[in-house]
């Protein structure tokens, strides 16, 4: 609308149609162009932002659709199908869940090999290595490409993927979630059945096209391959498999902080800890994500992240752009910078905009020192905000 006396426009959701343009190919490639479509951050935050990595990727069980990878090294593999080829849909969770089985059995160079096979993008005849395809991205989220590739190995090894079906509508087939049941065991993904709506901004034209992704469905937790699956869209209309056993150290699908702390290094464990407990004690949110958490506070009207930590590997230290992006005050971030400048390679891995500082580097003062530095900056900050809408 142009103004508030606007009566605006209304738009009618389609459908693709037996024999219209829109086939499984064609949203495939929609989602590889434009893969923030996909809300992948409501699953886990690690798995975004998706770096689409190859389409029609091949493995011994058929071809993945779109494959993506995260720059915490967290792989996506999409399973697109339209809603008029319904027979696909009896076969689709099973046959994901078998892709899932085969790429946990490669390595890194298999899984580079798969990607410089698959198909070109657009117009190019350019064969890109996953290295390549990833290093403006790890440039930006403040990692160096060994980082990346440690990341990725242990993934790989762990089986911990995102699954997504994707379609312009998902049955809620009981039949079609069931066929899953059939054992995946050392895998931990998550699982997420993803409608998009698609409403033509112009009459009797398929383009453009405004797209509106809707989570109908996710995995509540997995445990030795049986896999309980929420319908949110029509609760509790559809039955779910029960695990007798919790996975071990998680809640709903995500790590706890008891299992963070058993998975993080004997010495730094205590430093956690204390913080965990003062930060319930401030304005401060504490989310826990399937492999680590992340400390948000609100500022500029929404949550923001201003830390994660990943209890095997490393936690962040706060950069000028993310000082920036949480509308920090020169002054109020310089102070945190002089917080941490006792703590070894911290103020060099920020100079040269790194942001993940390894556990291994650090002794127990050290993280007690950023955690401190972390939490009297970010406290600042909730404080002006405060002060400025008072």
């Amino acid at each position: 609308m142009n103004s508030s006396n606007d009566v605006g426009q209304v738009l009618e959701r389609v459908e693709a149609r037996i024999k219209d343009e829109k086939t499984e190919e064609w949203l495939q490639d929609l989602i590889f162009k434009h893969p923030e479509i996909l809300p992948v951050n409501q699953f886990d935050e690690s798995f975004a932002p998706l770096i689409p990595i190859g389409w029609e990727v091949a493995t011994k069980s058929g071809y993945i659709d779109d494959l993506y990878i995260s720059p915490v090294g967290r792989l996506t593999i999409v399973e697109t199908k339209l809603w008029k080829n319904p027979e696909k849909h009896r076969t689709v969770v099973a046959q994901i869940i078998d892709y899932a089985k085969e790429v946990s059995e490669w390595n890194y160079g298999q899984l580079n090999e798969a990607i410089l096979k698959a198909s070109r993008a657009e117009n190019s005849q350019q064969k890109k290595s996953l290295d390549q395809i990833v290093s403006s991205y790890l440039s930006d989220a403040g990692l160096t490409l060994t980082e990346f590739q440690e990341r990725a190995i242990a993934n790989l090894r762990s089986g911990e993927f995102l699954l997504l079906i994707v379609g312009d509508k998902i049955s809620a087939n009981v039949a079609l979630l069931s066929e899953a049941i059939h054992g995946s065991p050392g895998l931990d993904f998550r699982l997420g059945l993803i409608e998009l709506q698609l409403y033509p901004l112009k009459s009797n034209d398929d383009w453009p096209v405004l797209v509106v992704p809707d989570i109908v469905g996710k995995t509540v937790e997995t445990t030795r391959g049986v896999i309980k699956i929420q319908y949110i869209k029509e609760k509790p209309s559809v039955a779910v498999e029960i695990s007798e056993e919790d996975t071990l150290g998680k809640s709903d699908g995500k790590i706890t902080p008891a299992a963070f702390l058993q998975k993080a290094p004997s010495d730094l464990r205590p430093a956690y800890e204390q913080w965990f407990n003062v930060w319930t004690t401030k304005r401060m949110h504490i989310y826990w994500g399937t492999i680590g958490f992340s400390l948000r506070i609100k500022t500029v009207g929404k949550l923001q992240t201003v830390l994660d930590a990943y209890p095997e590997w490393a936690l962040s230290l706060i950069r000028k752009s993310d000082s920036e992006r949480l509308s920090a005050k020169p002054e109020q971030y310089q102070k945190y910078l002089d917080a941490i400048n006792s703590v070894p390679d911290a103020i060099n891995l920020l100079s040269g905009d790194k942001k993940y500082i390894k556990h291994e580097a650090l002794t127990v003062d050290h993280l007690m020192t950023i955690l401190d530095a972390t939490t009297v900056f970010a406290e600042s900050i909730v404080k002006q905000n405060l002060a400025e809408e008072s």
